[in-house]
């Protein structure tokens, strides 16, 4: 019985230093990374959504987020 005990613990114990490695102090030189553009979510998704209508529209069809149409992508 002691060695599963023993090696259930040594998982646990891997698993929490696991855990616990992502945990880290952001230097002030590597702050500035984390202004970048690819940093926001939401930047890419505003550019997901302008290139997905811009395919919607030169393919003449729609994935259920508007209507059909068809043309150059301009308004």
């Amino acid at each position: 019985m002691k060695p599963v005990r023993y090696t259930i613990l040594m998982i646990c114990a891997a698993i929490f230093m696991f855990l616990l490695n992502g945990c880290a102090a952001v230097k002030p030189f590597e702050r500035e990374y984390l202004g970048l553009k690819i940093m926001d979510f939401a930047f890419e998704a505003r550019e997901n959504a302008v290139e997905s209508h811009w395919l919607e529209t030169l393919e003449g069809s729609s994935g259920g987020s508007g209507g059909s149409g068809g043309g150059c992508a301009c308004n």
